[in-house]
């Protein structure tokens, strides 16, 4: 059944495709389509099949194309009812049957045309709601067209100073470039003075090593004749090596002492380290103490020399006795032994 029915559709629109070429009147297309349903394939045409079928003009085309098909049929009925050739009650019948085949069209047609308009408005809400739809995206579409314009200036502007800086950087490049090939030039000169130093440096080097050869030809016969003059010493040297082996004698002995010295002396160091700060303060009043040491020396220095003067006195006035002298002389010596050992034992 299934199978039938898909084959009919099928043949159908194969049969309205045939129509569509050889009619380009949309009203007789329409008419030919309705003929084509309700004489070929015994169905009742509305206004919603035949715009399925046809789709062409507008909403109102296959109604308007369905009332003229009914009107036509109605008339061309009604003739052939009205043949003379027809008995009078099949004429009634016939009229009957048209009348009663009219009336079930009018309504189909009807349903359908109601049928049809609420498609129709369905597809209208729909077209606006469609439109509105349109415009809010149209809206949205400007909006984003602004901001797209907005970002595309920003864009720009930015590629105005994105150029700038590249045109900077491209300057400071070609600077950079100079700068390189200055410093490369620069280490070719540099590179080249330090080839010219070496040079000198080795050619300096040879002439050097030639006097210290000299030099060592001349050390080597100096050494010859000291030599010479070590053979002649070394008889006197054998003594001083008999005096130096007991000095060296001694000095291992007082090494040893002073290694072991040198031990407790750095054992005693560390522990007397703390009593530098002391030291330190007694040293400064030791100074002071030599200072006034120093002065009391030079005031008794002053007063020997003041002694010296008093005894050349009584020397003096002692000569014309010459009995005296004797004692004078060792009353002398006594005082100036008094006056030597005094500056002595002071300190």
């Amino acid at each position: 059944m299934m199978n039938t029915a898909n084959t009919s559709e099928i043949s159908l629109n194969t049969e309205v495709e045939a129509l569509k070429e050889r009619f380009s009147n949309t009203q007789e297309l329409y008419r030919e389509v309705c003929a084509l349903l309700f004489f070929r394939y015994g169905t009742t045409p509305t206004a919603n099949k035949l715009y399925q079928l046809v789709r062409r003009g507008s909403m109102s085309a296959p109604s308007q194309a369905l009332v003229t098909f009914w009107e036509e049929l109605r008339e061309k009925s009604r003739t052939r009812i009205e043949h003379p050739d027809l008995p009078e009650t099949l004429t009634s019948a016939a009229g009957e049957l048209i009348a009663t085949l009219w009336r079930h069209a009018q309504e189909a047609a009807q349903a359908s045309l109601e049928t049809f308009k609420a498609e129709a408005q369905v597809m209208v809400d729909n077209a606006r709601m469609d439109v509105a739809a349109f415009e809010l995206e149209r809206d949205r579409a400007l909006q984003r067209e602004q901001t797209t314009q907005q970002s595309l200036a920003a864009a720009e502007q930015e590629i105005i100073s994105y150029r700038e800086e590249l045109a900077a950087a491209n300057e400071a490049r070609l600077a950079l470039t100079k700068a390189i090939e200055q410093a490369q030039h620069d280490n070719q000169t540099l590179q080249q003075q330090l080839h010219d130093v070496r040079k000198e440096f080795s050619t300096e080097l040879e002439k050097l090593h030639h006097a210290a050869q000299l030099s060592e030809t001349r050390s080597r016969e100096t050494e010859k004749r000291l030599m010479l003059d070590l053979d002649r010493e070394r008889l006197a040297a054998v003594k001083a090596q008999r005096e130096t082996d007991a000095v060296r004698a001694a000095a291992k002995a007082s090494e040893a002492q002073q290694q072991t010295a040198l031990k407790e002396v750095e054992q005693q160091l560390q522990s007397s380290q703390h009593e530098c700060g002391k030291l330190e303060g007694a040293l400064q009043a030791l100074h002071l103490s030599l200072e006034r040491s120093d002065t009391e020396l030079k005031s008794l220095y002053q007063q020997a020399a003041q002694a010296k003067a008093e005894i050349a006195t009584l020397r003096e006035q002692q000569k014309p006795s010459h009995q005296q002298k004797p004692a004078k002389r060792k009353g002398m010596k006594v005082l100036e032994g008094r006056g030597r050992r005094s500056p002595t034992a002071k300190p």
